[in-house]
């Protein structure tokens, strides 16, 4: 009996090991590519994984995006900054090996973009992940908020410096955490819905974790570990970019242009000290070309705000406005330089029209001053001409370009938008139908381009504005049936959020401008009368509080005096 209950024991500890089931970690981010395959922890030898050698496999090597490690140190690739060991987390035992980044290593990080270097920075570490919330969060950042932040001008060194900053420095980091966490309920909210659904502020204070990001950053903000004054400087530009982006996407706006203003102050101070006591080794340094490269995204940022601003001046438009008064070449050197110098010429247009609205309310709109309107639209015309000349001197698939539609569409719209403004000259938009036409062939081809971009039909955020306020224009200037309804079509082809306007209310703004200027039994654009025109036009978002979120909107009637209001369900 003894020997039977022996046998037995031996039997079930031999056969003990099929009863436990084999652990499989999450897959290795940055593992070799058999490692992923087999979910296995990758230990990332160079060249080939002693994992897959000591079991006998082959090692199918590592894809591009992997970095090898050292103790104490990275190697980080010429093209490629450093990425998170995301299984590090969940096989360590709560221990998380920090890899330091040596301010003292002889190697310099490039960027294949604007010939970006960033040597230099510090000692820095890649922070660790403590729960699967903040590495979901973060590969969420990576892989989908950063390429929609700057989806009509992708800039891989821009989005470099985010990712790496983000990694490493804890304001930074928290804040894009917050971005993330309320970017993907954003993505979330909209596929359910399939309708535009503005967050209210009991929806942010239900959603604790973005919040708390959010705080945290400030926190840290507020009181650094470390750094000298430029380094300080730089992480709280990157924040207050990434406070912008979030407060727009919680459709908290006026929040979102304090931001952005701070911002813009901030780098204007610092650039002006950076001028006045930098040497020019200096100015090459890695922290003061971050601050160059957000100065430049929070400043396009602040040029764009008139567009959906009627009392917004952008801080520097008069000194940049002058600086491309006189063109020094005859033709751009790259299609970067010819949207920055388009921006200020759209901004100029808007700030013109915008600011005649302010002085005249009630419908009885000045003639602008004939040497500013003329200088914009000479302005106008000769970037045109260097636009061609550089399409001309560019390759081939110079023209398939998104960018490209996109410039000519903004062009064109701001030329029709300052041409026929006037008292009484509500009229003579009708003789621009050609351009009118083409402007939404156009913004039909972005709009094809961007959902291609984006990788599928899910609601999109970018805190650039693109062609969303380019359609409003068209639906509202445009009185033409079968253009509106083109406009209407584009605007619904997919969710879009560009700063504060997004596709779905736009598209009730113009459905709204339709039934009020159209009415009943009007079957061309000359059948509108001059009276039942609306001249002038501005909206105001109310978010979802005790009742529906709406836009409450004020306008005008050509040559008429008195304001109307309206308030439009979204």
């Amino acid at each position: 009996m003894m020997d039977g209950m022996k046998n037995k024991t031996t039997k079930i500890g031999n056969q003990a090991w099929r009863r436990k089931p084999r652990k499989f970690a999450p897959k290795s981010r940055l593992g070799c590519k058999t490692c992923k395959i087999r979910r296995v922890k990758c230990d990332l030898s160079q060249p080939s994984c002693l994992k897959c050698l000591s079991t006998g496999r082959t090692c199918d090597g590592y894809s591009e995006m992997v970095l090898a490690f050292k103790t104490g140190k990275t190697e980080v690739g010429s093209t490629h900054y450093h990425k998170e060991i995301a299984n590090s987390v969940d096989n360590c035992d709560g221990y998380h090996p920090y890899t330091t980044i040596s301010a003292y290593e002889t190697q310099q990080w490039h960027s294949k973009d604007n010939d970006l270097v960033l040597p230099n920075l510090g000692s820095f570490m890649i922070l660790p992940v403590t729960g699967s919330v903040q590495a979901e969060a973060m590969y969420f950042f990576e892989d989908i908020s950063i390429k929609h932040l700057n989806a009509y001008r992708p800039c891989e060194s821009w989005r470099n410096t985010l990712m790496f900053f983000s990694q490493t420095v804890p304001s930074v980091r928290h804040a894009a955490i917050a971005l993330a966490l309320l970017h993907r309920n954003h993505v979330d909210r909209q596929s359910n819905g399939r309708v535009y659904q503005p967050p209210s502020l009991k929806d942010r204070l239900q959603d604790k974790a973005a919040l708390l990001h959010y705080n945290s950053a400030i926190q840290h903000l507020l009181h650094p570990e470390s750094g000298n004054s430029a380094e300080i400087t730089a992480v709280t530009l990157l924040v207050c970019y990434l406070f912008t982006c979030f407060d727009h996407l919680a459709g908290d706006d006026v929040q979102a242009v304090k931001h952005l203003r701070g911002g813009v102050e901030l780098s204007r101070n610092t650039n002006n000290a950076m001028l006045n006591t930098c040497t020019y080794d200096d100015a090459q340094s890695g922290v003061h070309a971050v601050i160059c490269q957000v100065t430049k995204q929070i400043r396009r940022l602040d040029m764009q705000a008139a567009i959906f601003l009627v009392d917004w001046t952008p801080v520097n438009i008069q000194e940049t406005f002058a600086s491309h008064l006189t063109p020094f070449h005859t033709t751009f050197s790259s299609l970067d330089q010819a949207a920055d110098h388009l921006q200020v010429l759209v901004a100029q247009v808007m700030r013109l029209r915008n600011t005649e609205q302010q002085m005249s309310p009630t419908g009885t709109m000045p003639p602008l001053p004939s040497s500013l309107k003329d200088i914009v639209l000479g302005q106008l015309q000769t970037w045109l001409s260097r636009f061609e000349n550089l399409r001309q001197q560019s390759p081939s698939d110079f023209e398939t370009n998104p960018l490209v539609s996109l410039l000519r569409l903004q062009h064109t719209i701001a030329w029709i938008l300052l041409s026929g403004h006037g008292p009484g000259r509500e009229m003579e938009y009708d003789k621009f139908l050609p351009q009118f036409q083409q402007c939404v062939s156009l913004a039909d081809k972005v709009a094809a381009a961007h959902q291609r971009y984006s990788g599928s039909s899910i609601s999109t955020f970018t805190p650039e504005i693109g062609f969303i306020p380019v359609l409003y224009i068209i639906g509202a200037k445009c009185r033409h049936p079968h253009v509106r309804r083109e406009v209407l079509r584009i605007l619904r082809r997919q969710l879009i959020r560009e700063a504060a306007w997004d596709s779905i209310s736009t598209a009730g703004l113009v459905e709204r401008v339709i039934e009020i200027e159209e009415g009943v039994g009007v079957q061309c654009m000359e059948q509108i009368p001059v009276w039942q025109r609306i001249e002038a036009l501005s909206f105001k978002h109310i978010p979802r509080g005790q009742s529906a979120a709406r836009l409450d909107i004020t306008y005008t009637f050509c040559g008429q005096e008195g304001i109307h209001t309206d308030s439009l369900m979204i």
